[in-house]
């Protein structure tokens, strides 16, 4: 396949960061016992359908987060370098992303009043696949709340039925609502369903309607007693991932898989990899151009820029920062981070702006990594890695094997079809998010 231009993100948040992502820990109820859950074990099934965070402690983030809301947008906006700033891209909203349990089992009034205390235009739930009941408990929110409203349906092949989940996604888009199905690799996952098979029973199902799938990686965590018995290898995870993409591509499939699909734009676009496309459609490591230098000043400025405008507020009112790599991890004391700051104590703005504070030492460990690890210190994309925080993630695992983080092959298999792509990135322009 001919590849001669680079795709066009005008307009499409897609590999574009536009907005402040504030995840609350908001609800741990649920029925289920997925595989790697982290729901916490203090709250799962003690406070069943009710909110954890309520009235005064809702109030307080909502104020604190419009304070650092504005201030995000006049300061980072602003900068001469970085990720954002006079010549990068612009924060142009925040967001609130509720987590960790079964959002769709709580009341409706409780919904309402959950979302109608945190000002924004833009509400994310995590929920396990909606009932069609539920699913209106959503609708009459949005209803009277306004905005946009999205529910991660976290998908677990081995208890789910994707049709229902299929159903769901439709019965969200006729009740204005954007849904899609999140998923976690486990080892017990890439054992007993074989990429080829789990393309076919449970991938293949959403390739006609455009649906947003994403797909995260196992993490031992405190709450999970730091057990890795369900943590596949990078390579396992690396090759398994590569074979479903070929599938995904060859089949046509309307599915926009993130955040792999995500950085497959990414690379072809800023890092220039769309010149080094053969004819066979995979990038020629020979033809790449020459890496741009690592400066670590302005590496450094850019990935404080992505940590400040992800953050995560606990039940506690601690607030971490999130990242979104291979999934989205919270970095907080369920895996060993500690925080910034609390909001009962601090303005998120003394956190952002605190001189060699949590988030200062959380850069230092990312740039220290990348220019030590005998796979970083050589690699070309050290600097989309320090944005992603991916040398943190080595304290859960090592990556030893042939792979790394990066996921590379699987990266080159999206690659190879830009009509995937841009087709990709279309679907998160209408997104509107």
């Amino acid at each position: 396949m001919k590849h001669s231009s680079i795709i066009d993100r005008t307009g499409s948040t897609l590999g574009v960061m536009d907005d402040l992502q504030i995840a609350v820990h908001s609800y741990d109820g649920c029925a289920r016992g997925c595989p790697g859950c982290i729901v916490d074990k203090h709250f799962k099934n003690h406070a069943r359908f009710e909110p954890i965070l309520k009235g005064d402690d809702l109030q307080l983030i909502n104020r604190r987060v419009l304070e650092y809301s504005d201030w995000v947008q006049k300061t980072l906006n602003y900068k001469e370098g970085g990720y954002f700033g006079r010549n990068g891209y612009q924060v142009q909203h925040h967001s609130y992303t509720f987590r960790f349990g079964n959002h769709a089992e709580l009341p409706v009034d409780e919904l309402i009043a959950l979302g109608g205390m945190l000002h924004t235009d833009y509400r994310v739930f995590s929920v396990a696949p909606p009932t069609n009941e539920e699913i209106e408990k959503f609708a009459t929110m949005k209803s009277i709340l306004g905005g946009s409203v999205f529910l991660e349906i976290i998908y677990d092949p081995f208890a789910d039925s994707p049709e229902a989940i299929r159903d769901a996604v439709l019965a969200m888009r006729e009740n204005g609502l954007n849904g899609y199905p999140e998923l976690l690799l486990t080892k017990r996952l890439i054992r007993d369903y074989p990429a080829e098979r789990f393309l076919d029973e449970c991938v293949s199902i959403f390739g006609d309607i455009g649906a947003q799938i994403q797909f995260g990686r196992y993490s031992p965590s405190r709450t999970r007693n730091f057990n890795k018995t369900q943590m596949a290898t990078v390579d396992e995870e690396a090759e398994w991932l590569a074979v479903l993409a070929k599938g995904i591509v060859a089949r046509g499939h309307d599915i926009h898989p993130i955040p792999l699909g995500e950085y497959a734009v990414t690379l072809l676009d800023e890092y220039r990899e769309i010149e080094a496309v053969g004819e066979d459609g995979y990038v020629d490591p020979a033809r790449l151009r020459e890496p741009d230098p690592f400066l670590v000043k302005s590496v450094r400025e850019k990935t404080r820029d992505i940590f400040l405008t992800s953050l995560y507020i606990d039940h506690n009112l601690d607030v971490f920062v999130w990242s979104e790599s291979m999934g989205q991890h919270v970095l907080d004391s369920n895996f060993g981070y500690p925080p910034l700051g609390n909001l009962r104590q601090n303005s998120i703005i003394d956190m952002a702006t605190e001189n060699g504070g949590a988030l200062d030492r959380m850069l230092n460990e990312v740039i220290r990594e990348l220019l030590t690890n005998r796979k970083c210190a050589p690699c070309r994309y050290k600097s989309f890695c320090a944005s992603h925080a991916v040398p943190l993630f080595r304290r859960f695992h090592k990556d030893d094997g042939e792979h790394c983080y990066g996921y590379l092959p699987v990266i080159r298999e999206y690659q190879r079809d830009l009509s995937f792509l841009n087709n990709m990135v279309e679907g998160f322009r209408e997104l509107g998010f």
